[in-house]
């Protein structure tokens, strides 16, 4: 197969598996929900499992507090623990031990946001009673990296790690170290454009809800200093890919062009999965890994995952969802979104890490945002976004964002 081939094919591949129309006219929204489980007293990461003379574990207080509530423990084909809920939720663990509430794809937003926070508070007080603190912040506020050892052991994170290790260290954080929360968005019938729209978002989004000033004890004059981790990590798989080109064209190049971490080259360095296509080393199950760890600011799945915003607490997190689902699912707010929305690049997006809101531009422009992703989130109707949650949210970003202020301003 020639190189040529190979790129007809992977474009194919793009469009047909990842940027896929809907059929119906579905306006669903999902978040995965991260929190950082830290020691009381030392701030210290809680081991998953006990070690090193420290009684307090992760999975021990877990299963205490879900065994009460009916919740099922499970091991994932790697043979990772997980937990599902009843109410279609799971909960499971990035590798150095921070905690995913991950909601099922929902039409009714004040539903999903009325049980995941009950999920949350229940397992803050379990964690509180255990004496482990939840911590809803971007990145780990006290410890290096050399405080937080891997904690889940597989093939795929052994291969991060040392691919990470030979770039430096922001790779090695954002594994171990960050907490986000995600928001899974339907595509629409036109996912190309929503996946743009979504992109250009994403300044605005870090900006708005920046909440990791403080890293290892001190303040790094950075509003998300995780957003910072991330510009660092590797641009071969981050950011905003190729914004000049058609979105399917963009992610194909972008894919292409990233470094394959799953294998290195005979000179002990890593080539981009291109490279190898190009000598035709490859294979159909290869792409299919290799797009998996791809962590662009927007990660196009067969569904739109937004991937810019810090980790908040359940009282500030409904106001995330209330906007995308308004400026995503209101025809006139994306279509005002559009018009007034710049190209986002890698200088928008270090903007947003460093100032967040402070930013005059970035502030003036995420104001008219609010106001039309508010505008659209009403007009989703009390079915979708109901009237306590859009007045959550209004009271969220006027006593934040228009006020030139991010929850990081706070710590």
């Amino acid at each position: 197969m020639t190189a040529s081939v190979s790129v007809e094919y992977f474009a194919r591949s793009v469009r047909e598996r990842l940027f896929v129309p809907q059929a119906d006219d579905r306006q669903r929204v999902g978040a995965e929900i991260e929190m950082l489980p830290l020691l009381e007293g030392s701030g210290l990461p809680c081991p998953l499992e006990p070690r090193d003379g420290e009684e307090r574990s992760t999975l021990s207080w877990i299963r205490a507090h879900g065994g009460a509530s009916a919740w099922r423990e499970l091991r994932s084909p790697k043979g990772a623990p997980y937990f599902e809920l009843p109410n279609g939720s799971t909960l499971t663990f990035e590798p150095g031990g921070q905690l995913e509430l991950c909601t099922p794809p929902t039409a009714s937003i004040s539903t999903l946001l009325r049980e995941a926070r009950a999920t949350v508070v229940g397992l803050r007080a379990a964690a509180a009673d255990a004496g482990i603190d939840l911590a809803s912040v971007g990145i780990d506020p006290h410890n290096t990296i050399d405080s937080v050892p891997l904690q889940l052991h597989s093939p795929r994170y052994d291969r991060m790690t040392r691919y990470f290790d030979s770039i430096g260290p922001s790779g090695v954080r954002m594994m171990r170290q960050t907490a986000a929360t995600q928001v899974s968005l339907d595509p629409g019938r036109d996912p190309a454009a929503r996946w743009r729209l979504l992109a250009d978002l994403t300044p605005y989004l870090t900006a708005m809800f920046a909440n990791s000033s403080r890293y290892a004890g001190s303040e790094t004059g950075y509003r998300s200093f995780r957003a910072r981790c991330w510009r660092l990590l590797d641009p071969s798989r981050t950011g905003v890919p190729n914004a000049e080109l058609p979105a399917c064209e963009a992610y194909t190049r972008f894919a292409l062009d990233a470094g394959d971490m799953t294998r290195m080259a005979d000179d002990g360095g890593y080539r981009s999965f291109g490279e190898w296509a190009a000598d035709n080393q490859w294979t159909d199950a290869a792409w299919e890994d290799h797009l998996t760890t791809l962590f662009p600011e927007v990660r196009p799945r067969g569904y739109l995952e937004v991937r810019s915003i810090d980790a908040l607490g359940p009282e500030m997190v409904g106001a995330s969802l209330v906007l995308l689902a308004g400026l995503a699912y209101s025809k006139e707010a994306s279509a005002g979104a559009r018009a007034i929305l710049p190209t986002a690049d890698e200088e928008m997006l270090n903007r947003a890490a460093r100032c967040g809101v402070r930013d005059p531009e970035i502030a003036a422009l995420a104001s008219d945002l609010v106001a039309l992703g508010l505008r659209g989130a009403r007009a989703l109707g009390e079915d979708v976004i109901g009237g306590l949650e859009l007045e959550r949210a209004q009271q969220f970003f006027g006593e934040w964002t228009l006020r030139g202020r991010s929850p990081a301003d706070d710590r």
